[in-house]
């Protein structure tokens, strides 16, 4: 066990140090205030405005919509990131020292997956304390108890998650310049998959399913509900049901996959099975890859 902490505090330390795994971790974030900044705020706006006019209310809701989007994305890049010590160690062959010292390869791969996770939590939740901040300053309200209890939940999930689909792919990268590579394309990706960068309305069917069968993008889904509930209830009071309900699937707050509505507890389920999937998945292969 104290072989475990060890090795967690200095893969944490090492990453604290590297300001360019920081930035690579933080990037999609940037992209994503600019892209809200610039158009995707104004657009979903003038959506909004065609139904049921614009008024303080709808603008605290579209900024909710942009929060619990970038929240699903800060868990995938900043674990992302996180893993890049474990690629330094196997490039600089760092690893193989680990590996011919009185370690088990279940301490090693955990080290990283816990450091992960350590750092994931940490920039999640602090986003999440600068998003309620700027959702306050906007015009909206403080989330009760409850809510905030719920999206620390949906954040742990979410970073959780993360972690093992991250770790999944570390495991075939072997070089700084192919995760740099790598943490690009993620960055990128993953903006589109949880229907941020582009709202999952404004996609054609099959990229919608992708979109839905995506687990991380049930994340964002949950935190659009955990956000969003309140304000839906105020801005679309004057609406018909079938009007707030074209709104939800259209911005992703509610996925209709084969012609039925997914629950919060079917979203759940996927990301504990997905998360149990990719870990066990991992072990095997780190295990094959270091005999």
């Amino acid at each position: 066990m104290n072989s475990l902490f060890y090795l967690i505090s200095r893969n944490n330390k090492i990453y604290r140090r590297d300001r360019t795994l920081l930035l690579l971790s933080l990037l999609s974030v940037f992209i994503v205030i600019l892209l809200y900044a610039v158009f995707l705020q104004q657009t979903q706006i003038d959506a909004i405005k065609q139904i049921v006019g614009v008024t303080n209310e709808s603008k605290v809701m579209v900024n909710e919509w942009m929060v619990a989007g970038l929240l699903s994305i800060t868990a995938v890049t900043t674990t992302l990131g996180a893993f890049g010590i474990m690629v330094k160690d196997k490039e600089s062959k760092k690893t193989h020292d680990f590996l011919t010292a009185p370690l088990s390869r279940a301490t090693i791969q955990l080290s990283y997956v816990i450091n992960s996770f350590i750092i994931g939590l940490f920039f999640s939740l602090l986003a999440f304390v600068g998003c309620e901040l700027f959702l306050i300053l906007a015009g909206g309200k403080v989330l009760s108890i409850m809510g905030m209890l719920k999206v620390i939940g949906i954040i742990v999930l979410s970073v959780a998650l993360s972690s093992s689909i991250n770790l999944f792919l570390v495991l075939f990268i072997h070089t700084q310049n192919a995760f740099s590579t790598l943490s690009t394309v993620v960055g990128t990706a993953i903006g589109f998959l949880c229907g941020v960068y582009v709202p999952i309305g404004g996609v054609p069917n099959f990229v919608q399913n992708i979109i839905m069968y995506f687990p991380i993008s049930h994340t964002a889904v949950l935190l659009r509900e955990a956000f969003m509930t309140d304000s839906i209830q105020k801005v679309f009071k004057q609406a018909s049901p079938d009007q707030i309900l074209e709104y939800e699937k259209h911005y992703g707050i509610v996925y209709e996959l084969n012609n039925r509505l997914i629950s919060t507890s079917y979203s759940i389920w996927i990301i504990i099975i997905t998360m149990i999937v990719f870990t066990t998945v991992s072990i095997m292969i780190f295990k094959r890859q270091n005999k």
